[in-house]
């Protein structure tokens, strides 16, 4: 038998580990934490892009797509990206996020098939064209990722309820 360890007792046992635990946010503090992720999010998804295109648009240069367009995705992006913050201890945080990368996807998808821009130089018969097909695809690498995990935490959810929780809320 050897000798005990330096600050460990003879026969001491090693410890059990405690249950783990998890505390969730009250849903005031979530709603304030989606709401804090809200107003960013609309500055950044509808109020950015608007003022580009309408700057844009003033100069000449037409939109790839329409701006009421832009518009109602960064609406519905920015409230199901609030919703899914605020439930997600919930059940309805893998529909969420199902329905967040699906929104996401078909709004690049919308971008992808206006993705060659034409510019024409006034009084020469020269035409830019410029792509950014290539760049939608790789935006499109993140939401199809995200629609797999939202999947996958759908089922999780529906087989094991609750096991989320310590993951995301560790106590």
């Amino acid at each position: 038998m050897s000798a005990p360890a330096p600050g460990e007792a003879a026969g001491a046992s090693i410890p059990s580990v405690p249950p783990v635990g998890y505390r969730v946010p009250s849903l005031g503090w979530r709603i304030l934490g989606g709401g804090l992720r809200l107003v960013p999010m609309v500055v950044l998804v509808i109020g950015l892009p608007v003022a580009i295109f309408t700057f844009l648009g003033s100069h000449g240069i037409s939109p790839p797509v329409p701006l009421l367009t832009i518009e109602y995705f960064g609406v519905a992006l920015s409230v199901l990206v609030t919703l899914r913050y605020i439930l997600k201890p919930t059940v309805a945080y893998g529909p969420l996020a199902i329905a967040t990368a699906g929104v996401t996807l078909v709004y690049l998808y919308l971008l992808l098939v206006a993705a060659t821009y034409a510019i024409a130089v006034p009084n020469a018969m020269v035409t830019i064209s410029i792509t950014y097909a290539r760049l939608i695809l790789l935006l499109m690498i993140g939401p199809a990722l995200a629609l797999t995990a939202g999947v996958m935490t759908l089922a999780e959810d529906l087989a094991h309820p609750k096991e989320r929780l310590p993951f995301d809320y560790p106590a």
